[in-house]
């Protein structure tokens, strides 16, 4: 199972640019998220070597722009694909979605996207004072259970958790955006620490994770650090 980091921006420069977002290929089908433009997305696929018309599905983690970005030149070049958005989701959204031309899946509940990979219900965190509703993939690899997160706005420490008692089985492993940006130095050793207390033995945190964050996880998992860096592919 491979997971390819095909664009990410996280960095003020790149935010003054433009380049910010998140966009992962899962298992060469799945595109969870679509980083802030398509041109940008578009280019990543075509240095990847990725055929726009092997993707099958699209994840949402949640509808901010960063995320959202680049699916509306997507859907044009690939209407009827299936859309996932966390059920709460901004309704101007769902209806870009559909009116895009994607066919927009939002129902509540686990859903599976093919053999070995779920995605979760949605998960209600906080951004700027107001509530985000967030989801996020679950691989079943060879070492356990990978979660597969945007931006982790309800807490990854509760996301874990919730994975853990909605599966019934620990988690491995956790890739992805993280929230910890603006962070403390002493709330991200916390943070950190937290998820091995929680069985977490594997970490590749990117987006907004920030750097002061992929420094002090590096630190605190060692060999368990997985670095993430842009046409990267982690393979589980």
């Amino acid at each position: 199972m491979d997971i390819k980091l095909l664009a990410v921006g996280s960095r003020p420069w790149e935010l003054w640019l433009g380049y910010w977002g998140l966009s992962y290929l899962v298992d060469g089908t799945i595109l969870f998220d679509t980083f802030a433009n398509y041109r940008v997305l578009e280019r990543k696929l075509r240095k990847a070597q990725v055929d726009p018309s092997a993707i099958q599905s699209v994840v949402l983690s949640h509808d901010h722009w960063d995320h959202t970005g680049g699916l509306w030149t997507f859907l044009e070049k690939r209407p009827g694909i299936d859309v996932y958005l966390p059920a709460t989701a901004k309704d101007a959204v769902k209806r870009r979605v559909v009116a895009t031309g994607g066919n927009l899946i939002d129902a509540p509940g686990i859903k599976t996207l093919k053999e070995n990979i779920l995605l979760s219900d949605e998960m209600i965190g906080a951004f700027n004072g107001k509530s985000v509703a967030e989801q996020f993939i679950l691989i079943k690899a060879e070492k356990g259970l990978v979660v597969l997160v945007g931006c982790s706005h309800p807490g990854i420490v509760a996301i874990v958790r919730k994975a853990k008692e909605t599966f019934s089985a620990p988690i491995y492993g956790v890739i992805g955006g993280l929230h910890l940006m603006h962070a403390k130095t002493d709330e991200i050793y916390a943070c950190a620490n937290e998820l091995k207390n929680e069985g977490i033995r594997m970490v590749s945190p990117t987006h907004c994770a920030g750097r002061k964050a992929e420094r002090v996880f590096r630190g605190v998992f060692v060999k368990g650090f997985a670095p993430s860096r842009e046409g990267g592919t982690l393979t589980l």
